[in-house]
């Protein structure tokens, strides 16, 4: 049994091992698809290929230069699907599919300019990416530094058509993407999101999808008022609940452990 670790480096990521290999062992736990592999967090698989024994006699199978994307913290945790490998590079948070066989970039999204993007204060610190399904079609779900949720068909890279609303910004696309910002009863603006005086919310983590939800958490920045969290309906885009803000003393409490 074998604990994942990241192997994700600032600007080339090292791939000890094709995964390629480890699906052909087909194994039924090969795949990695949330953050934690699963809904606990664990990030643990019991694969058997790669063991402490054999470890030290892996050799590198190819790099993945993510320079062109500007890619420097190197904090995603790559999710494999499906023969594919997906993660997120840059301040932008590029979102990015990989062959695990070459490491040839297959396709990438890049979301457009807005200034809310630009004074993002978790920018670089994206995590990777969720995974889910809409009638049988794999998805991949992609919070960025601007508070935008997209969906994004696995195989090419397009936005979910149906999914969300047009964003009334040159250059989003007409569909596969929700604004977070649009319904947390707080006045805004599109391109420059929410007056810092008034909060500022935006997420480092990928979502995760559970029962046809896509669930959304957040963070928020010290010294400025935290504002919501949200859970969207994968097929409708539309407000499932409310939340719930943490009574201060239960923040205090969890950040003194």
């Amino acid at each position: 049994m074998i604990r994942m670790r990241q192997l994700w480096n600032t600007s080339a990521s090292l791939l000890l091992a094709s995964l390629a290999t480890l699906a052909s062992a087909q194994q039924d736990t090969v795949e990695w698809t949330t953050l934690g592999n699963d809904f606990a967090h664990t990030r643990f698989s019991p694969s058997q290929e790669i063991t402490a024994e054999n470890f030290s006699n892996l050799e590198v199978a190819w790099q993945w230069d993510g320079s062109s994307f500007q890619a420097q913290s190197g904090r995603s945790t790559p999710s494999y699907i499906n023969g594919r490998m997906y993660t997120v590079a840059g301040a932008r948070r590029h979102v990015v599919a990989i062959d695990p066989k070459t490491g040839e970039t297959i396709w990438s999204y890049r979301e457009p300019d807005t200034e809310r993007y630009q004074y993002s204060m978790r920018a670089d610190y994206g995590k990777g990416v969720g995974f889910g399904q809409v009638d049988g079609k794999d998805i991949i779900y992609i919070i960025s530094p601007g508070f935008f949720l997209t969906a994004l068909d696995a195989e090419t890279g397009a936005p979910l058509e149906g999914f969300g609303n047009p964003v009334p910004i040159d250059g989003f696309p007409d569909t596969g993407v929700v604004d977070l910002l649009a319904d947390l009863g707080h006045p805004y603006d599109p391109y420059k999101g929410i007056p810092l005086e008034r909060g500022y919310i935006t997420s480092s983590s990928p979502p995760i999808v559970v029962n046809d939800v896509v669930i959304v958490g957040n963070s928020a920045e010290q010294g400025l008022q935290p504002i919501q969290n949200r859970e969207r309906s994968w097929r409708y885009a539309g407000l499932r609940c409310g939340y719930r803000r943490v009574p201060l003393e239960v923040q205090r409490a969890s950040s003194a452990r």
